[in-house]
């Protein structure tokens, strides 16, 4: 694997016996991360607004050194306190390789520097990343923000047919002012090409949204996989750096 000044990345995803609200719990930022988003799995309410209440939680953390970033892979219990309350769990770390758009990960909005990029062999699985964000959720706002909620769901079960999106998952931002997350990871590079900018679903959703209806804001962060620990829905996802 290069070396390069970017920074480094853990993904996480979270299974809990139960549904957990983000009205009822608070999970503190581990250290030494320097961004950490954690954010329930997709849900939306009966106005199709997100539910912010899932058994299902994913995790994003940024990083400065590898170390800092492989030691939370390599014990993600000594970081995460809370973790032996799940049932189960899934922890990567990735290099991110392309980040383009706006996000709010950290509390203000950044514009193509949430993320130094480096570079990583050109094969292995990929994962991208992506975001999206409004800078109003008053009622005037609802409209646009279920259709957009409706179709990200079209999006995941659109990618659930096809056999090169190993996982998928939606995180949903948004309750403490800050963005949310997708989080796709393919078998290679194609697939993920083909999967998201051939035609079907996603492509038809992009195409609409680059009039700006859809949402004020977004990003996308293409990442190789380097090392991962644990189960996804039972599926061992163990790869060694």
């Amino acid at each position: 694997m290069l070396q390069d000044n970017h920074h480094w990345m853990t993904l996480h995803r979270v299974r809990f016996a139960s549904p957990v609200s983000v009205k009822d719990r608070a999970f503190e930022q581990p250290a030494p991360a320097e961004c950490w988003r954690f954010c329930p799995s997709h849900g939306m309410n009966d106005m199709g607004l997100p539910a912010w209440n899932s058994d299902v939680w994913g995790g994003l953390g940024i990083y400065d050194r590898r170390e800092d970033a492989e030691a939370m892979v390599q014990d993600p219990q000594a970081h995460l306190p809370w973790l032996h309350e799940a049932v189960e769990s899934w922890h990567a770390l990735v290099i991110p390789i392309a980040h383009h758009g706006e996000v709010n990960w950290r509390g203000t909005l950044e514009n193509g520097t949430a993320l130094r990029t480096g570079k990583a062999d050109a094969n292995g699985p990929m994962i991208v990343v992506t975001t999206a964000g409004y800078n109003s959720r008053d009622p005037d706002q609802i409209p646009r923000i279920a259709s957009f909620m409706q179709g990200v769901q079209d999006v995941m079960d659109f990618y659930a047919g096809l056999p090169g999106n190993l996982h998928h998952g939606v995180f949903n931002g948004g309750f403490d002012g800050r963005d949310g997350f997708t989080l796709t990871l393919w078998k290679d590079d194609r697939e993920m090409i083909s999967g998201a900018y051939k035609p079907g679903i996603h492509k038809t959703l992009m195409d609409q949204s680059r009039d700006g209806s859809t949402f004020d804001r977004s990003s996308f962060t293409r990442a190789r996989l380097v090392a991962s620990t644990g189960t996804w829905d039972g599926m061992p996802m163990t790869v060694t750096a």
